[in-house]
C-alpha cells in the first residue's frame, strides 16, 4: 500500500466536517451523486416539518420567508452576482426545464453545447423540441472553438456544464461565457457538480445559473436553485413553484449557510486536496488493472475509474457496497452519450475522506480485477 500522506492544512477542515454530522454506517465515496448532509441541516428541515405540523403549511411558509431570502443572497455572493433573481425549484433537471419553458417567446429553437453535454441535459431540451448543436472540440472546452462555431451558426443558446458527471474535468466556463457575450448569444450554466466544489464566483457572464442542494453542498434531496440575471431575469418571470417541500429549502439554506461558515475557498482547496490524493492513491494501488481518467492533479474531488479489461460495473458497484461498505457510483454511457464508449466507477469522496477509506477501495477493487 502507499504510505501515509503528512497531515494536510484540510486535516481541520475534515474534522470539522466529519464532527458535524452523523457517522458513517458505509464508506462513502459517493459525493457527487448526494453529499452526507449536516446535524444542522436535518434538525432544519425537521425543525420546519413540525411548524407546518402546528402552524398549517402556508403560514410556516410565510415564518420561512426571510431566512430564505437571505440564502437567496448567499447564492448571489457564491455566484459572483450583485443582483437577478435567485428561484428555489425541485432538481436541477427541473431548473433546466422552467427556464427553457419560461424563456422569452418559448422555448429556444436551437442550443448549442460541448460534446460532453449531461446526457439527461440533453433529454430535457430534445423533450421540449429543442434542436441541439454540438460544438466539436476536445473534453476541455475550447473557447476559441465556441467562438468559430457561434460565426458560423449562431444558437438562440449556449447551454455548458461547469464540471461533467462522467468525469471530473474543470471547464472554462469563464472563458467560453466571455466569448458567448462577445457574440450577443445568452448561456446557461448546469453547476450541479460545480457549486459548492469550484469556484463560481466568477460566473459575471453567465446569464442564468443553476444548481441543486444534495451534492457538495450536502443539502437535502428534492431542492434545487435557478438564478438569473440582467433583462433576462424580468423576460423569463418567476421560475419558483409555490408548492413545495420548504422544509427541504430550509435545510438548503442551513447548507449554504454551513459553505459560506468554512469559507468556499477553503472548502475548495480541501476538495481538491482530497481529489488528488485519491487520484494519486487509486492509480498507484489499481496501477495495471485500472486507469485513472483525469489529470491527477486536477483540482476537483470528482474521480473517474475504467477497468482495463471488460467488468460489469453495475455489478460490481453493488458488490462494493453489499460485500466491502463502500459506495461509489456507476456511470453508465447514457451520462455523457457524446464522449462516454463504455461504462465508468466514479469515486467522490468529501472533505472527510480518508486514506485508510481509499485503500478499503484499492483492496475490495484489487479482488474484483
Amino acid at each position: 500500500m502507499v504510505p501515509p500522506a503528512p497531515r494536510s492544512p484540510s486535516d481541520d477542515l475534515a474534522a470539522t466536517w466529519r464532527r458535524t454530522r452523523p457517522a458513517r454506517a458505509l464508506v462513502h465515496l459517493d459525493s457527487a451523486a448526494a453529499g452526507r448532509s449536516s446535524w444542522a441541516v436535518l434538525d432544519a428541515t425537521a425543525r420546519h416539518a413540525r411548524r407546518e405540523a402546528e402552524l398549517g403549511g402556508y403560514l410556516a411558509a410565510q415564518e420561512a420567508a426571510v431566512e430564505l431570502e437571505r440564502t437567496r443572497e448567499r447564492i448571489r455572493a457564491l455566484l459572483g452576482w450583485d443582483g437577478g433573481t435567485v428561484a428555489f425549484v425541485h432538481s436541477a433537471e427541473d431548473a433546466l426545464r422552467r427556464v427553457l419553458l419560461g424563456w422569452p417567446g418559448g422555448p429556444p429553437a436551437t442550443v448549442a453545447h460541448a460534446r460532453g453535454e449531461y446526457g439527461p441535459n440533453l433529454a430535457v431540451l430534445r423533450g421540449l423540441g429543442v434542436a441541439t448543436r454540438e460544438v466539436e472540440g476536445p473534453h476541455r472546452l475550447d473557447p476559441g472553438a465556441f467562438t468559430a462555431a457561434l460565426a458560423r451558426h449562431r444558437p438562440d443558446l449556449v447551454h455548458l456544464t461547469w464540471l461533467g458527471s462522467h468525469v471530473g474535468t474543470l471547464q472554462p466556463v469563464v472563458e467560453v461565457a466571455r466569448a458567448c457575450r462577445a457574440a450577443g448569444v445568452p448561456v446557461v450554466v448546469d453547476a450541479a457538480q460545480a457549486f459548492g466544489h469550484l469556484d463560481t464566483s466568477t460566473a459575471g457572464d453567465v446569464d442564468v445559473v443553476y444548481g441543486t442542494s444534495r451534492k457538495w453542498l450536502a443539502g437535502p434531496r428534492g431542492v434545487g436553485f435557478v438564478a438569473v440575471r440582467g433583462d433576462l431575469a424580468r423576460r423569463t418571470g418567476d421560475l419558483e413553484q409555490a408548492e413545495a417541500h420548504v422544509a427541504g429549502r430550509l435545510g438548503l439554506a442551513v447548507a449554504v449557510a454551513e459553505h459560506v461558515e468554512l469559507g468556499p475557498g477553503a472548502v475548495r482547496a480541501g476538495l481538491a486536496e482530497v481529489g488528488a490524493r485519491t487520484r494519486h492513491r487509486l492509480a498507484a494501488g489499481l496501477e495495471g488493472a485500472w486507469d485513472v481518467v483525469e489529470d491527477l492533479d486536477e483540482p476537483s474531488a470528482l474521480v473517474t475509474l475504467r477497468p482495463r479489461r471488460p467488468l460489469d460495473l453495475a455489478a460490481l458497484r453493488a458488490a462494493l457496497i453489499a460485500e466491502d461498505g463502500v459506495v461509489t457510483t456507476y456511470l453508465g454511457t447514457e451520462r455523457s452519450p457524446g464522449e462516454m464508449a463504455a461504462p465508468a466507477l466514479r469515486v467522490s469522496g468529501h472533505l472527510d475522506t480518508t486514506d485508510e477509506d481509499l485503500d478499503t477501495l484499492v483492496r475490495a477493487l484489487r479482488q474484483r480485477a
